[in-house]
């Protein structure tokens, strides 16, 4: 007992020093996140219980930023919006990603060729491909409403009609995100064993059986992966509607994002655009706790 006490105590100063070395490596990186995430998130928090704008001396008004929130029809609209955009980017982005990923998946001639194709929009930058489906939905000469003219259907004003703008924001959106779908649920598919596909061939599974008792079920972390990131990601769209809609028409594209833009620059309500900001990050901590707990769960 005495010798292994004294081997014990031996070790400590050795562990210690190792756990020094160590915190020394980390405290540059430390310092860097407390910097550039942790101390914005407080600022911008403390800024939110405050009406700071340049047209007056700044007060604490403390939560009255957040409860003109809950009776502004103009946030509840862009809470709206939002949601909209976000369901409509992320089931169709998941749903074609995981289909186009079983395909290039198997022995299909070129698809190489194809994944290529595939997962150029995501390495194009947003704002160039935001010009270019600027004139894909042009009106008058943009190649939609051409071919719609050619086959004698009424041209549509697809960016101009509160009907139809986020909508074709959508379409714009799944097609730049549908490549990183396709990228992650190939990663998923590759970790599946062969011997799970061969053994359900041999007790004569179809192969829609195959896709929803064992392709589905075994990608279901995949999968909650890749929806944390589309939420994320659409609950944060800024560039292509800034530059396609400006949040119009009529507001019917405008999002939590592009209003806090606007009430911080455009109208210069700091306070009130810190408080949408808080209440986005503290939506978007909410998913990502809900979804991490979930892959937790279904990986035990």
């Amino acid at each position: 007992m005495a010798l292994q006490s004294s081997t014990a105590l031996a070790r400590r100063p050795q562990s210690f020093t190792q756990n020094w070395s160590a915190y020394a490596f980390l405290t540059p990186a430390l310092i860097i996140l407390f910097l550039s995430l942790l101390l914005p998130a407080a600022a911008t928090v403390v800024m939110s219980l405050t009406d700071i704008s340049f047209l007056r001396p700044t007060n604490f008004v403390w939560f009255d930023n957040y409860i003109k929130l809950v009776s502004d029809s103009r946030f509840r609209q862009a809470v709206g919006n939002t949601a909209y955009y976000t369901v409509g980017v992320t089931l169709p982005t998941m749903a074609l990603g995981l289909l186009a990923a079983v395909a290039l998946n198997g022995k299909l001639r070129g698809r190489i060729v194809f994944r290529t194709i595939f997962y150029l929009p995501v390495l194009t930058s947003l704002i160039a491909a935001a010009v270019v489906w600027m004139y894909v939905y042009e009106p008058y000469s943009g190649p939609i409403n051409g071919t719609l003219t050619q086959l004698g259907l009424p041209p549509q004003p697809w960016l101009q009609s509160p009907n139809l703008a986020m909508t074709s924001l959508i379409v714009m959106a799944i097609w730049r995100d549908f490549g990183t779908a396709m990228i992650i649920y190939l990663a998923g598919l590759q970790d599946i064993p062969k011997d799970i596909y061969e053994a359900a061939r041999l007790d004569g599974a179809k192969t829609k059986d195959i896709f929803f008792r064992i392709t589905v079920p075994m990608l279901s972390n995949v999968t909650f992966y890749l929806m944390i990131i589309l939420i994320v990601q659409t609950f944060q769209v800024f560039g292509a509607i800034y530059v396609m809609t400006n949040g119009g028409p009529l507001g019917s594209t405008e999002t939590i994002v592009f209003q806090m833009y606007q009430t911080a620059f455009g109208y210069t309500e700091f306070g009130y655009a810190a408080a949408m900001s808080t209440v986005l990050f503290l939506a978007i901590l909410l998913f990502s706790i809900i979804g991490t707990k979930i892959m937790r769960r279904g990986e035990s």
